[in-house]
């Protein structure tokens, strides 16, 4: 299979995740699916300002090399436990967002607060430890994902972020959409104590918006 294509979608969103601020240097990773079932993962140890296209990797869900020139990232045991776990889950962003990583380093969830939080499913909560580079970092947020349909991020501890969503265009708005709330909450926190959307007041917005939730 030619992955021409699928690696230059992954690299458009990668720059758009720079540009955002949510991924830098070579920290933070992205993937998604290939049409033949594999994975396209950006590589390892490649600073984002210095990635060509050509140099993204393509695994199976296993974590085998398929194809490129370079070796996938220190997270693809992270990436693959997620997708091979959950098949409506098309892409992920694991970035390493400030403000994110800033709740996500002392444990504390962030809640229903705007509609930025709503859109990544929120209360984003905070998974158990897991060591960065291995899969139980998959393991505990596939836990999460599974018990709670309508959460599309979660926090790592002392790590930082995971966003899902059916392709990549979706997992990057999510992990936009985290920072902004952790961003607004963080800063909620600095001057009162931010009032939470009520069940109530979600299930309006879900009626205004015509949404069966997110």
């Amino acid at each position: 299979m030619n992955y021409a294509q699928v690696r230059q979608a992954l690299f458009d969103i990668v720059q758009q995740t720079v540009a955002a601020d949510l991924i830098r240097a070579s920290a933070g990773n992205l993937s998604m699916r290939t049409a033949d079932g594999h994975l396209a993962i950006t590589p390892t140890s490649i600073p984002y300002d210095q990635l060509a296209p050509g140099e993204i990797a393509i695994v199976d869900l296993d974590g085998n090399h398929i194809d490129g020139p370079c070796t996938a990232s220190s997270e693809t045991p992270m990436h693959t436990a997620i997708m091979r776990n959950l098949p409506n889950v098309g892409a992920m962003c694991h970035t390493h967002s400030h403000y994110a990583m800033t709740f996500a380093v002392v444990g504390r969830e962030i809640p229903l607060i705007n509609t930025e939080a709503l859109m990544c499913g929120a209360p984003i909560p905070v998974a158990p430890w897991a060591s960065p580079g291995s899969g139980a970092g998959g393991e505990v947020t596939v836990k999460l994902l599974r018990s709670r349909p309508e959460l599309k991020v979660v926090l790592l501890r002392s790590h930082g972020v995971v966003a899902v969503g059916e392709d990549i265009h979706q997992a990057f708005g999510h992990a936009y959409n985290a920072e902004v709330a952790a961003q607004v909450y963080y800063q909620g926190l600095q001057i009162g104590e931010p009032i939470i959307i009520t069940p109530e007041q979600k299930q309006e917005i879900y009626e205004i918006y015509g949404m069966a939730g997110v």
